[in-house]
């Protein structure tokens, strides 16, 4: 059996998080927790909400084994996960995940980035990182998909 959590960059700071962390490592239970850090609390970046190195080594504080990953890489996010499912459930332990990412929307309705991130770097993330035209690049290159594909749909 293994249990699956995500959770975002944001809740590490949260107490829950931690305990959950420590009885799955000590109980040693075949669990992912899957982190989406997408550098941002809110209006604030990670760097000012804790010191460590990202979230992966949270993870190694308590004796999981820990990975950090591009999370605009769909194919190694697949493969990450794969592999870490299969460490947990044959290894009998839990596993952290950290998938490095970027929120190029807002944090939610009321929320207006701008105000505390350049147009420029947003719109940057969108073109040049965005994980679907990586992806959708990739499967063109390899002759899997193309604008004909697309528009016979």
């Amino acid at each position: 059996m293994l249990i699956a959590n995500s959770i975002s960059g944001i809740s590490v700071l949260n107490g829950d998080f931690h305990a959950g962390m420590n009885f799955a490592a000590v109980l040693e239970v075949p669990t992912m927790f899957i982190c989406r850090n997408n550098g941002w609390a809110i209006s604030t970046t990670v760097t000012e909400q804790f010191r460590s190195d990202g979230v992966v080594v949270k993870g190694q504080g308590y004796g999981m084994k820990s990975i950090r990953v591009d999370g605009n890489d769909v194919l190694a996010v697949y493969n990450v996960v794969r592999a870490a499912s299969e460490m947990a459930v044959l290894e009998k332990r839990p596993i952290l995940i950290e998938a490095l990412t970027y929120r190029v929307g807002h944090h939610s309705t009321s929320d207006d980035s701008t105000k505390y991130r350049e147009l420029d770097e947003i719109e940057h993330w969108k073109q040049a990182r965005n994980p679907l035209r990586r992806f959708r690049k990739w499967t063109e290159a390899k002759g899997w998909w193309s604008e004909m594909l697309e528009n016979d749909i």
